[in-house]
């Protein structure tokens, strides 16, 4: 099912290409280092820099799953 879902999300290109999480070739390295170079790059540039973040590990279970039903319909994921 995972590799269904996931060929479904690459050919109509749904996800955003900084969305790391569940893709095929990617982990928390290529995040960590995109976050890193992009830092290091505006340092570099004398630029400032803002850091947000947030540990969305349980998420999922805030998650209105009627609204997440519909947006997955929305995509063509639904039926059997």
């Amino acid at each position: 099912m995972f590799i269904r879902l996931n060929q479904h999300m690459q050919l109509n290109k749904i996800l955003a290409p900084e969305q790391f999480r569940f893709r095929i070739g990617t982990n928390v390295e290529n995040v960590s280092f995109i976050l890193t170079d992009t830092v290091l790059t505006s340092l570099n540039d004398w630029q400032q820099g803002v850091g947000i973040f947030c540990d969305l590990s349980k998420a999922f279970y805030c998650v209105n799953h009627v609204i997440l039903v519909n947006k997955l319909f929305h995509y063509g994921v639904g039926g059997i």
